[in-house]
């Protein structure tokens, strides 16, 4: 077991190189996009660094988030009601870098008790309790954390950009999944740079996770066992979390287009003494095309583990190794698309991803649930979606998951049955004087393929019904 100051010497070490690698290459955009310098920076005119704080912006998020789950038979059914968001301030340019800090805060308004577990099944919630702390669950849930803390850099020519500190990141392998109260963040350096001739290349280190459904941040190693973490392999419950050791994320990526309408995105994610994770995609016609086609490929390793310790006891044993592939066909037809949808996980290992750091890449995810932790799975769904200039997006989703056996504890981390998923998706964006206001309605149902599950088998998994209605307002 090492101390702190020994893990820290190992993450420094790695660190320092990696801030080598990115001072030697061309960095990054900016994270939220900003491709331009905006007219009031001091490389555009002469200003003071109290000026630039003085006139910085204040920004942030509120959010009611009401959630409902009805699980059939004897199980509870939960409900969850939660208002909070962020409140920040953002600093105006100075030399091409800004200051950004904000805080997030929940409150329980209305809350079923999510300390005790179900009196049937002996199983604790899953959903609602999301809404609040999963380390810490308890009546009060009244929360305060921080949310963003950074410097974010851009370039002159604005091509090239950085950020360091606290931030949002979405990519296939690590993304806010913003379907709580607050997304998952990350801490680290992140790095964005598009070249001359189109190539668009970013990557990072992270070495602190806050993982959605929390109020703390956790060192890598330690985020990764924040929520329920399922069986190892061996059929015994995963005690990885008390024996990693990890100097962090580190992840690269390459987009390029490669022929008209066709572009190649290349990923690598490496946890340092865990595991590594690469990905390759294309995707054939732009998003607005009539017709477009995606196909991705991951394959999964286990990384060399430094130390002497059972393969029961790591995230993924030494000798395991996964493939995952999926795809999509999209037809737009004005307002209205259809998207069909097909994954495969092979029978050769589980596919794994901390499901603190993000949602599923698969063209098959479907809200609420997911296939991660399981290898020979077989998955198909298919999205109808119809966008308004009006500010309406309604989206009909339906999905088959052909899951391995509930026995097979080599392919099926999570105990997941087979099952179908149906749901509904409404979102309004509001405009004019309510410019900021959305809300969305959420409607779902998860049925299971096999009749002969018992309780314990089904709760929060499928034979439910669940439901959120979300009312944001972004400032």
């Amino acid at each position: 077991m090492w101390g702190s100051g020994q893990r820290w010497s190992v993450i420094g070490r790695y660190g320092v190189g990696f801030v080598i690698v990115l001072g030697s290459s061309t960095g990054v955009q900016a994270q939220h996009g900003e491709q331009d310098i905006p007219s009031n920076d001091s490389l555009r005119g002469a200003s003071h660094l109290y000026d630039i704080m003085k006139q910085g912006e204040l920004e942030g998020r509120f959010r009611q988030y009401n959630m409902l789950t009805v699980n059939n038979g004897a199980p509870s059914d939960y409900h969850a009601v939660a208002f909070g968001g962020t409140l920040g301030f953002a600093s105006q340019r100075w030399h091409g870098a800004r200051f950004k800090l904000s805080g997030g805060y929940t409150f329980d308004l209305a809350t079923s008790d999510l300390t005790a577990p179900d009196p049937v099944t002996g199983v604790a919630n899953r959903y609602e309790i999301g809404l609040f702390d999963v380390v810490r669950p308890r009546r009060t849930n009244d929360l305060a954390y921080v949310h963003e803390f950074q410097i974010d850099w851009i370039a002159r020519n604005g091509r090239t950009g950085l950020i360091i500190g606290k931030q949002e990141i979405n990519n296939p392998f690590i993304n806010p999944q913003d379907g709580r109260m607050h997304p998952s963040l990350f801490e680290g350096i992140w790095a964005k740079h598009r070249t001359a001739r189109g190539t668009a290349l970013q990557g990072g280190w992270i070495y602190r996770v806050a993982p959605r459904g929390t109020s703390e941040w956790y060192l890598v190693e330690e985020s990764m066992s924040v929520f329920p973490v399922g069986r190892n392999v061996y059929g015994e419950g995963a005690q990885h979390g008390e024996h990693l050791r990890s100097a962090g994320i580190f992840m690269g990526s390459l987009k390029q287009r490669i022929h008209k309408n066709v572009d190649l995105t290349v990923w690598n994610l490496h946890t340092e003494n865990v595991f590594n994770s690469a990905l390759v995609q294309f995707d054939a016609g732009g998003r607005e095309a009539k017709w477009s086609l995606s196909g991705m490929a991951i394959k999964q390793d286990a990384a060399h583990y430094r130390s002497e310790i059972s393969d029961s006891l790591l995230f993924m044993p030494q000798t395991e190794s996964s493939w995952a592939f999926s795809g999509r066909l999209r037809n737009v037809l004005g307002k209205f698309r259809w998207q069909l949808n097909y994954t495969r996980i092979t029978a050769h290992g589980r596919y794994l991803m901390p499901r603190e750091w993000g949602r599923d890449p698969f063209f098959t995810f479907l809200p609420r649930e997911r296939n991660e932790g399981a290898g020979d799975v077989d998955a198909a769904s298919l999205n109808l979606i119809w966008k308004a200039k009006n500010g309406w997006r309604i989206q009909v989703d339906g999905g088959l998951y052909q899951m391995p056996d509930l026995s097979d504890v080599r392919l099926n981390k999570y105990a997941m049955p087979s099952y179908m998923q149906f749901d509904v998706n409404a979102q309004y964006q509001f405009a004019g004087d309510w410019k900021g206001l959305a809300v969305q309605l959420l409607v779902l149902t998860k049925l299971p393929v096999e009749d002969d599950l018992s309780d314990r088998q089904s709760i929060h998994k499928v034979d439910m019904l669940h439901a959120d209605f979300i009312i944001n307002y972004v400032f």
